[in-house]
């Protein structure tokens, strides 16, 4: 079957498009800490904010659940989430590290192994070894036995603020004061282009890579060192988070200027006056569907892409929804070629609250169940499009 992404023909043509929006959280509305310090996202859509002395808080788009240490947290002060392949959180902290599988909690220390109890940062490898960061080098687990790793091994500096990997399984290693080490087949590189890293952040779309610095920022190419700082457009100079969204483009905290979109060309800033909750960015993540959550000292804001175009007009070979506005349910009309295209419907927070596959020429998508609201439909074939519901 031929798989393309179709033109959505809505009754109401006004509703094609959305503007973007910004939606902000803290302690009045549930989070457990306003000082947000890493943030993840788990395979049902859940938000995971770990915050610093507070815990951590889970966000199911409706309800908020903390976990502290009366619940098996090794920490009340987090730095550092990372869910593995088999749905397992690791919560990095500045007690150790704890593993949570959504019931049980194991917790780790220098008495198991850990390098330090001080944890800045956590990745996971193609071969599925936890790595962490710490202030007296770095910690590799296999899930059975720890390896260390410090400047007598060939690390560059033994404070270690943040790690990348990249799509050939090198590991990137931002230090504070000796630069970027970089690890592969068991070999170190040192660069000393930077000298104090903050964030570090791969391109899988063109292996290049992305450094924050107290006084920069930072890309290289594996040739090219290329520096850019508020001169350029950048909202501040003191780079502390980066992520890439959906569209490539590139988001980049600040230490007390907000954020900067970047799209390769123009930098586009955000702050208190257009969306943000708070100007200084302790760190940021990218959903699937483009939404953008950015945890900062005062809570954390998130924000969803406009939807201003349509990937391809493809007639007369039509996927029709109608009505819109709705009550209960939205009809599909669709050409025999086109059944088993999959959709899923999001409310504002970016939580998947349907999702279906098409599987007749006529059927519909049942909402009855949903509170009234906007909601985003997202259409997918060989790339995604977003479309705008209203539930009466």
């Amino acid at each position: 079957m031929k798989t393309q992404v179709l033109v959505l023909s809505f009754i109401l043509t006004g509703l094609f498009l959305k503007a973007q929006t910004w939606m902000s959280y803290d302690v009045a509305n549930g989070l457990a800490n306003n000082n947000v310090q890493a943030i993840a996202i788990d395979a049902a859509g859940n938000k995971w904010f770990g915050t610093y002395g507070g815990g951590i808080s889970k966000f199911d788009g409706n309800n908020w659940t903390t976990y502290t240490v009366d619940e098996g947290l090794v920490c009340d002060f987090v730095r550092a989430l990372k869910f593995d392949n088999a749905g397992n959180l690791w919560i990095g902290t500045d007690g150790g590290v704890s593993k949570f599988d959504g019931v049980n909690w194991v917790n780790y220390t220098t008495f198991n192994g850990l390098s330090n109890n001080l944890v800045y940062a956590i990745e996971i490898d193609l071969n599925g070894n936890k790595w962490f960061t710490t202030n007296m080098g770095i910690s590799k687990f296999n899930d059975v036995n720890w390896t260390i790793y410090t400047t007598a091994n060939g690390l560059s500096n033994n404070i270690v603020t943040c790690i990348a990997i990249d799509s050939t399984n090198a590991i990137w290693f931002g230090t504070w004061g000796g630069g970027i080490s970089k690890f592969l087949d068991n070999n170190w590189t040192t660069y000393n282009q930077v000298n104090y890293v903050q964030t570090i952040k791969t391109d899988a779309s063109n292996g290049n890579i992305w450094i924050g610095t107290p006084t920069d920022l930072k890309m290289f190419d594996g040739n090219t060192w290329t520096s850019y700082t508020n001169t350029n457009g950048l909202a501040g100079n003191n780079v502390t988070a980066i992520t890439i969204d959906k569209f490539n483009n590139k988001w980049f905290g600040t230490i007390s200027e907000g954020v900067s979109k970047f799209d390769g060309n123009t930098f586009i800033n955000y702050n208190t006056n257009n969306g943000l909750i708070g100007y200084q960015i302790n760190c940021s993540i990218s959903e699937n569907n483009g939404n953008i959550w950015i945890g900062t000292m005062d809570g954390v804001s998130f924000y969803t892409p406009p939807v201003t175009k349509i990937s391809e007009i493809y007639k007369p070979k039509s996927f029709v929804l109608f009505p819109n506005p709705t009550i209960d349910k939205i009809n599909i009309s669709v050409e025999p070629e086109l059944v088993g295209l999959k959709y899923y419907l999001t409310d504002n927070t970016g939580r998947n609250v349907v999702s279906g596959e098409v599987n007749y020429i006529s059927s519909h998508i049942d909402v009855s169940g949903l509170e009234p609201g906007i909601y985003f439909l997202y259409v997918s074939g060989t790339s995604i499009s977003a479309y705008k519901i209203v539930k009466n």
